[in-house]
C-alpha cells in the first residue's frame, strides 16, 4: 500500500506546481500589454534618433555639397610676386653690400657699391683731353683772326695796286695813242718832204717808247692781279684752319660722349633700389669681383603679390574673369583672404615643361591637364610671401 500511495502523492505535487506555474488567462493579458507599449516606444525613439541623425548630417553636409556644386576648389596654388634680380652692369670689386636677406628697402636706397677710383681717373684724363682740344681750337681761331687781318690789308693793297696799274696803263695807252698820231702825221709830212728825217726818227722813237710803256703798264696790271690771287690764296688758309677747328669739334664731341659714358658708369657703381621692397636673397659679399651680368641680389615688392593656381581642364569652363575667390594660406590657418580672378591661362602648363613627354611608342594614358589662373589678393597687410602654399575656392555662380 505504501508503494502505491507515494506515486499518487508525487503526482498531486506536480499538478499543484503546474497549476501555480500557469497563470490564468486574465493574468497573462494583464502582464503582456506593458511589454507591447515599451516596444512601440523603443521603435519610435529609434526612428526619431535616426531622423535626427539624418537631419544633423544633412545640416552639416549641405554646405559642403552646396560648395562643391557652386565653387571650384584648388589646392595646387601658391603666392607669387615679381622677384626682381639685381645684376651688375659694370665690372669691378664690391666695396659695400649694405643689405641682407629680410631687410626692407626704400626706393632710391643704395644696395651695393662698386669701386670707382679707376673710372674717376679715366674721367679726369678725358676732361684733360677736352681742355687740350679746346685750347687748340682757341689757337687756331687766333691764327684765323691774324690771317683775316693780314689778308684784309693785303687785299686792299693788291686792289690798290691793280687800280694804280690800270690807271698807269690807261695813261700809257693815251700816250701811245698820241705818239701814234704824232708819228702818223710826221710820217705823212716826211713823205712830202715837209719835215726832216730827224723829226721822223724822233716821232718813231716816241712811238716806240709809248708802246713799251703801254706794254709795261699792262704787265703791271697782270702783276697786280697775280698779287691779288696770292693774297686770296692766303685767305684760303682761313678755311683750312676752319676745317681743323671742325675736326677738333668732332674730337671734343667724341670725348664728351666718353665722359658721359664714364659718368653713367660711375652712377652704375652705386646700385639703388627701384622700388620699396624686401630683400629675398643676396649672392655676393664685399670684396668680390663681379662682371657685367653678375647677379647680386633678389628683392620684391611685398604689397604686389597674387596667387598663381592651376585649375583642371574639366573645371576651366566654370572659371570666369572677375569671379570672387576665397583664399586660405597654410601659414595662417585661421585667416581668410579675398580676391578675384584677373587672368586665365591660354595654354596648359604641360606646354611649358622643360622635359616634354612625347609618345613615340603609341602607349597613351590620358591625363587631365591643368591651366594657369591668376587671382588678385585684396588687403593682405604684407603677410603673404611668394612661394607660400594656399588653397583657393572660386565662386562659379556669383559673377
Amino acid at each position: 500500500m505504501n508503494m502505491e500511495a507515494k506515486p499518487s502523492q508525487y503526482a498531486k505535487v506536480r499538478e499543484l506546481d503546474v497549476a501555480e506555474a500557469e497563470p490564468s488567462g486574465d493574468t497573462v493579458e494583464t502582464t503582456a500589454s506593458p511589454g507591447r507599449r515599451d516596444g512601440r516606444v523603443r521603435r519610435l525613439v529609434r526612428t526619431v534618433v535616426i531622423l535626427a541623425a539624418l537631419g544633423v548630417a544633412a545640416y552639416f553636409t549641405y554646405p559642403w555639397l552646396a560648395a562643391r556644386w557652386t565653387h571650384v576648389f584648388l589646392d595646387d596654388a601658391r603666392i607669387a610676386g615679381n622677384l626682381v634680380a639685381v645684376s651688375s652692369e659694370v665690372s669691378g670689386r664690391i666695396v659695400t653690400l649694405s643689405v641682407m636677406a629680410g631687410d626692407r628697402v626704400a626706393r632710391g636706397q643704395v644696395l651695393a657699391t662698386l669701386e670707382s677710383a679707376s673710372v674717376t681717373q679715366e674721367l679726369k684724363g678725358l676732361k684733360a683731353q677736352v681742355s687740350g682740344a679746346k685750347s687748340q681750337q682757341n689757337e687756331l681761331r687766333a691764327q684765323q683772326d691774324l690771317i683775316r687781318t693780314q689778308v684784309a690789308a693785303k687785299l686792299d693793297a693788291a686792289r690798290a695796286q691793280i687800280a694804280a696799274a690800270e690807271a698807269a696803263h690807261a695813261s700809257a695807252e693815251a700816250t701811245l695813242e698820241s705818239a701814234q698820231s704824232q708819228f702818223d702825221r710826221i710820217a705823212a709830212l716826211a713823205g712830202r718832204n715837209v719835215v726832216s728825217i730827224q723829226q721822223l726818227e724822233d716821232a718813231e722813237a716816241q712811238l716806240a717808247a709809248a708802246t713799251q710803256q703801254e706794254r709795261s703798264t699792262a704787265a703791271g696790271i697782270e702783276t697786280a692781279k697775280a698779287n691779288l690771287q696770292v693774297v686770296e690764296a692766303e685767305e684760303a688758309q682761313i678755311g683750312v684752319l676752319e676745317r681743323q677747328i671742325a675736326t677738333l669739334d668732332a674730337q671734343i664731341e667724341a670725348l664728351t660722349a666718353q665722359i658721359e659714358q664714364k659718368r653713367i658708369d660711375l652712377t652704375k657703381r652705386e646700385i639703388r633700389a627701384e622700388f620699396d621692397g624686401v630683400i629675398d636673397s643676396t649672392f655676393v659679399d664685399a670684396g668680390e669681383f663681379v662682371s657685367p651680368g653678375t647677379r647680386l641680389l633678389i628683392y620684391h615688392d611685398p604689397e604686389n603679390v597674387w596667387v598663381d593656381a592651376n585649375v583642371k581642364e574639366t573645371d576651366f569652363r566654370n572659371v570666369q574673369i572677375g569671379a570672387p575667390a576665397r583664399i586660405t594660406v597654410d601659414a595662417y590657418p585661421g585667416r581668410e583672404f579675398h580676391g578675384e580672378v584677373v587672368r586665365l591661362g591660354a595654354a596648359a602648363t604641360s606646354q611649358f615643361a622643360l622635359l616634354p613627354s612625347p609618345n613615340p611608342s603609341g602607349n597613351f594614358t590620358k591625363v587631365t591637364q591643368r591651366l594657369p589662373v591668376r587671382i588678385s589678393i585684396g588687403k593682405q597687410d604684407g603677410l603673404l610671401r611668394p612661394g607660400m602654399m594656399v588653397e583657393v575656392s572660386i565662386d562659379v555662380v556669383d559673377r
